[in-house]
């Protein structure tokens, strides 16, 4: 049976064990008809035959012509001695149960009956499975109606219809009280806790759950001296257990907080994160969605450069025996008597042969590093020294491009820690560029600085080509600023300088001003 086919039969049974309980109780309170008029014909006669010497023993109690006025023997021998005939009869006639008619007395137990296993198929049988009211609606709702019918200006049908609706609520309650027993007490039912969850944000979710509270506890307090002086405290426990429900809402709602935080944290160490049912279960099952897509993502990247690096070692391993061979075959042949022509074709094939050598390692040194493969050896040196050591190197070349160096250092010396060998390659790589592209008869500035805790080194030349590329662009493997790779390169020299930079806990990054080209090294100081 679905569940709203199961809540429709439920209801539709404790509506007619609501009106089935209504007409028993008027049945089984009905009199016998004729009854009242012969007792109101007896009980007239008794008037009739024993006024007088009732009004006898009046007179005689009070003192003779003391009497004050001639309409007050009446007044103490019929209106306060005996009441209304008839109020009296119907009175005696409602006090017994025992006087109703035969059928009617058999149809009102029936109808009891009747009422009574309703509400138990209705309740026990059909019990609630998802919440209507749940227990804090619970026990308000019968206060709500309890205030309703207090209202005295209803006619007797409408009283009657009162009546039903609320044996009807009565059951309801119940049936809803049970389903959340057998639901395991679970706080979910709570109408505040669903009202609150009702409103996206979670801020909303805190706010109607402490107004809550805060208002049938408010309510409690201020109908507690009522209910005491009246004795009637249904309104008043119901407001107490609703603001109850609301406490206990808001304790379960900082224990699903408190949950989250540590299913955050628990993210963050890369420990599995935890779903629990209740106020955050989305935002945690979001998380637990990005903390798979971040794991697949790393295992997908370290297969890839796994992929690449054993490829490059292998390809690398492979292109060095036949490379060794040409350039061995290629300083033999030098040797040789070879025409003109041939001695120009030797030149160039020896030529590319050393580019492909070069190339070669480079790729395979690049990997080594970028897999950790060789480990970081750090040294204490100074920075200065090291970039003019390595201009020292480059003397020759720079003086044929044409180049010179202005140096602009900020200090005389530059202490780090760090992998000189790496450092150096990355200052050779800026050196090769800045003579393959600077334009010639131009100048090279080199920059050193401190600046937050960092030795900054700029470098800086005048391109001799249109720079219509990006910083990210010319940062790639393979890129060449000479898009028509009429030069000299690889596209290697910069993505070599950052990742040696990298691994020495270093920061490299270019930029581009018109036609100066910046290439900035941050190496962090001691």
């Amino acid at each position: 049976m679905s569940l709203n086919r199961r809540n429709l039969f439920a209801w539709i049974l404790i509506a007619l064990s609501g009106a089935a309980w209504v007409y028993s109780q008027s049945t089984l309170s009905s009199p016998i008809p004729g009854y009242v008029e012969s007792t109101q014909t007896t009980v007239g006669s008794f008037y009739e035959t024993d006024a007088s010497v009732a009004a006898s023993y009046v007179r005689e109690a009070d003192s003779p012509g003391e009497m004050d006025s001639p309409g007050e023997e009446d007044f103490y021998g019929e209106a306060e001695l005996f009441p209304e005939s008839s109020s009296f009869s119907e009175s005696m006639a409602e006090a017994s149960p025992f006087m109703t008619e035969p059928g009617n007395q058999l149809m009102g137990i029936f109808s009891r009956i009747a009422s009574l296993i309703m509400a138990i198929i209705a309740i026990f049988v059909l019990y609630a499975k998802s919440p209507l009211l749940g227990p804090d609606g619970a026990a308000l709702a019968p206060g709500f109606f309890y205030l309703l019918n207090q209202n005295v200006l209803f006619s007797s049908a409408a009283k009657t219809w009162i009546s039903i609706v609320a044996v009807m609520l009565l059951l309801l309650c119940l049936r809803e009280l049970w389903g959340w027993i057998r639901g395991h007490f679970s706080l979910d039912w709570c109408l505040c806790r669903r009202i609150a969850y009702a409103a996206p944000a979670p801020q909303w979710h805190l706010l109607i759950m402490s107004c809550w509270t805060a208002v049938f506890g408010a309510l409690f307090f201020l109908l507690l001296p009522i209910s005491l002086s009246s004795g009637r405290f249904l309104f008043a426990v119901g407001t107490a257990i609703a603001s109850a429900f609301g406490v206990c809402c808001l304790w379960s709602y900082g224990l699903d907080l408190c949950h989250l935080k540590k299913q955050l944290d628990n993210f963050q160490r890369g420990l599995p994160v935890d779903i629990k049912k209740g106020a955050f279960a989305q935002m945690e099952t979001q998380l637990t969605k990005i903390q798979s897509t971040h794991k697949e993502a790393i295992h997908t990247a370290v297969t890839s450069e796994r992929f690449k690096v054993e490829l490059i070692s292998n390809v690398s391993h492979d292109l060095r025996t036949p490379l060794t061979a040409i350039l061995g075959y290629g300083e033999l042949l030098q040797k040789e008597t070879l025409s003109p022509v041939g001695q120009k074709q030797l030149s160039s094939l020896n030529q590319k042969a050393g580019y492909m050598r070069d190339l070669v390692d480079s790729l395979f040194e690049l990997t080594k590093v970028s897999s950790g493969a060789i480990e970081c050896k750090k040294e204490g040196l100074d920075l200065i020294r090291l970039l003019e050591q390595t201009m020292g190197l480059f003397h020759d070349q720079l003086t044929v491009s044409g180049l010179s160096v202005r140096r602009h250092y900020g200090c005389d010396t530059a202490p780090v820690v760090t992998d000189g060998t790496r450092v150096h390659q990355v200052f050779s790589n800026l050196l090769e560029n800045a003579i393959k592209y600077a334009l010639s008869g131009t100048r090279i500035h080199l920059e050193v600085k401190e600046e937050d805790g960092h030795y900054l080194v700029r470098m800086v030349n005048t391109a001799s080509y249109e720079m219509d590329f990006t910083p990210e662009e010319i940062m790639q493997r393979f890129t060449r600023g000479d898009k028509a790779r009429s030069t000299k390169g690889s596209g290697l020299g910069l993505a070599i300088a950052r990742t040696y930079t990298e691994s020495v806990g270093g920061q490299f990054y270019v930029s581009i001003d018109g036609d100066q080209f910046n290439a900035i090294v941050a190496l962090p100081k001691n």
